[in-house]
């Protein structure tokens, strides 16, 4: 190619293939450490809060509703209080309470007896005794809010318990109990475990079995229903009598507050429209899931953030390889098979894999990349289209797929300038076949026919008299003048630069009418310009446009027997947007089939007719080039026997300054 050279395969910027492929290397390694740090830095970042969202709705949706009848509590609720008076309550009465508790498999209080009653100071000692007795009470400490210290019950309802545990819960940023912490490592080196876990103890079931779990570990609690889900009696029915005894034999029984003036009440994510679960309630949840190990788990945070990088992965590996719309599909399915997965392990398997660092980076992944591909594209288009205006500029013609100052960078402008790039390069391919067959036939036959004359000439028997080889000589050079001069004219019509100049379209017709006088005098036919106005004005090239009319007048004073007219009329277009000049003939005709033909590059009508004027078929061919270039058009109306009558329509501007005004 001329003008620049194409990109080889080293060239990074020119190799196409190899830029996307480093694109998309790059978008995928982007997307991949953003999903990371998104999820792993969750908290931080705000999308916990996010994840506790899809993970209440996961957990309300694959609920398996399940009723441990082995688990019942003790309720401390308004009614209680009603009965039994003021809150908080004599020690005695737990004491009492316990009485009727005495074939509970385990009893486990979720009310923190640290402080002393000086009013009734032998009250201890009879709770102590009631626990004592019963054998298997495990009662509550609380670990302080600077996670340092415990809060313990009195030593001597420490004394006679069975064991001790922290019942703390401790809620998520937006407030919702979602997981309790079973074990725990205190800064002073002490080792805790929570309240439910000393109850299986108690009860004779191996906590650290049933509950694995490293220190610090938070679980999942899969919540077994909505609030009063569990079997609960109220405290006063159960120290009144009215419940029996024999109710909780083998039982793991829990007492604790209900009333709703207590305070121990908390969002979970089964709750809905301000609804809220006492935290008894919650801790016989914890309960049940230590007695069936059926805690939900989740992978640690390094390792979830690395499992959200899968799907973002997955669907960077089919963007690569698809199409727009289909890339579109695949991050759409990516999507929907990541919270399907979601929901599945959670139904089948208890695992909670958070998923919105996944979704936001697939999400983005999408824009990003074909922001990114379709950039790499732009800028090939771009550099294939510099380099045929340059190779087309190069062979001094001109190219100017848009307007620059249109300011259109889409991807729709730049394929439309692509298309009008190809279109040019179709017609170059097609100019150049016509060439080829123009130097192969219409310029060879005449030189053929000279080195035809050539070698009669030296043969004395078929030798033509000097005066009549040379005339043929002549005929055959002159017919290779004018092939070449047409050939050259409508080379130079289609790319030579214009001379921009604002004429009188009828000073120029004139001036081209003026040309063939002697020619139309000598065969007897008249040409004259019937009607015109006084001023045409038009911007072109006059060289060009009164060579393309001279061409047309031409013609129809060679198509034209004698003693005809030959007519040129100047007017208006209906718009007033346009002049029209028009040239009709009374010659032959032309019939309606080949009317289509005449503006064709090396075509020549009625060859076969004895008085066919001599061409090369390529005056027509430049008189449509230029007029198309000048914005206008043509196009020729003819039947057989009627003549020809060509139509130019040329754009109207306005007159130039007195001071410029002119025709060459």
């Amino acid at each position: 190619m001329v003008g620049s050279e194409a990109p080889t395969p080293g060239d990074f910027w020119g190799n196409l293939d190899r830029r996307v492929q480093t694109e998309w290397l790059l978008v995928t390694v982007l997307m991949v450490l953003l999903t990371l740090t998104l999820s792993y830095f969750g908290a931080q970042t705000g999308i916990a809060r996010i994840d506790h969202t899809f993970y209440d709705r996961v957990l309300a949706n694959t609920l398996k509703p399940s009723h441990n009848n082995d688990i019942v509590i003790v309720t401390i609720d308004d009614s209680s209080i009603e009965a039994l008076g003021y809150w908080p309550w004599r020690r005695a009465v737990h004491a009492r309470l316990l009485g009727q508790l005495k074939q509970a498999r385990v009893v486990g209080f979720d009310l923190l007896l640290s402080d002393t009653n000086p009013a009734y100071p032998l009250d201890d000692s009879l709770l102590a005794k009631a626990i004592a007795v019963q054998g298997r009470v495990v009662l509550p400490s609380m670990v302080t809010n600077d996670g340092t210290a415990l809060i313990r019950a009195r030593p001597s309802l420490i004394n006679a318990a069975a064991k001790q545990g922290y019942f703390n819960i401790y809620p998520d940023e937006d407030g919702v109990i979602r997981s309790i912490i079973p074990r725990m490592e205190l800064p002073s080196g002490l080792s805790a475990q929570h309240l439910v876990l000393s109850m299986l103890d108690v009860a004779g079931v191996d906590s650290s079995a049933r509950v694995v779990s490293r220190p610090g570990q938070a679980l999942l609690i899969p919540y077994a229903g909505p609030p009063g889900h569990y079997t609960h009696y109220p405290y006063a029915h159960v120290l009144n009598g009215d419940i029996p005894p024999a109710t909780f034999r083998n039982k793991y029984v829990l007492v604790g507050s209900w009333g709703s003036g207590l305070g121990d009440a908390f969002p979970t994510p089964l709750t809905r429209h301000g609804e809220t679960m006492a935290g008894v309630e919650v801790l016989a949840n914890a309960l049940n899931a230590s007695l069936e190990d059926d805690w939900i788990r989740t992978p640690n945070r390094l390792l979830a953030a690395l499992l959200s990088t899968l799907p973002v992965l997955l669907a960077c590996l089919a963007f690569r390889r698809l199409s727009p719309r289909r890339a579109f599909l695949a991050a759409a399915s990516t999507l929907i098979l990541t919270a399907t997965s979601c929901i599945l392990f959670m139904y089948f398997a208890g695992i909670w894999l958070p998923i919105t660092a996944s979704l936001i980076g697939v999400a983005v992944a999408y824009p990003l990349w074909s922001w990114r591909n379709q950039e790499v594209s732009l800028q090939q288009l771009d550099r294939e289209l510099e380099t045929l205006t340059g190779d087309r500029l190069a062979l001094g013609e001109e190219l100017v797929p848009t307007d620059p100052s249109s300011g259109d960078e889409t991807l729709s402008s730049r394929v439309s300038q692509l298309h009008n790039a190809i279109r040019q390069l179709r017609l170059a391919q097609q100019k150049r076949d016509d060439t080829l067959r123009f130097l192969s036939h219409d310029m060879r036959a005449p030189q053929n026919s000279i080195i035809a004359l050539a070698q009669l000439q030296n043969n004395p028997s078929t030798a033509l008299s000097q005066p009549e080889a040379m005339k043929r000589v002549q005929l055959y050079a002159t017919k290779t003048l004018n092939l070449v001069d047409g050939f050259v004219q409508l080379a130079r019509a289609e790319a030579m630069q214009f001379q921009n100049t604002v004429f009188n379209l009828v000073d120029l017709t004139e001036h081209a009418v003026d040309d063939f006088w002697a020619q139309a005098t000598r065969r007897q036919i008249t040409v004259e310009i019937e009607e015109h106005p006084e001023q045409a004005w038009v911007r072109g090239d006059w060289t060009l446009l009164c060579r393309a009319l001279s061409n047309l007048i031409d013609n129809a004073i060679k198509y034209s027997p004698g003693h005809t007219r030959i007519s040129c009329t100047i007017t208006p277009s209906a718009s007033g947007q346009h002049w029209l000049v028009k040239i009709k003939d009374q010659g032959r005709g032309i019939a309606a089939e080949e009317i289509g033909l005449l503006f064709h590059s090396f075509q020549r009508l009625g060859t076969d007719s004895a008085d066919n004027p001599t061409g090369a078929g390529l005056g027509l061919s430049f008189v449509k080039t230029v007029i198309e270039r000048h914005g206008g058009t043509i196009e020729a109306r003819s039947q057989p026997g009627d003549g020809t009558e060509f139509i130019v329509q040329l754009p109207a501007c306005a007159p130039p300054p007195p001071d410029t005004e002119g025709d060459e």
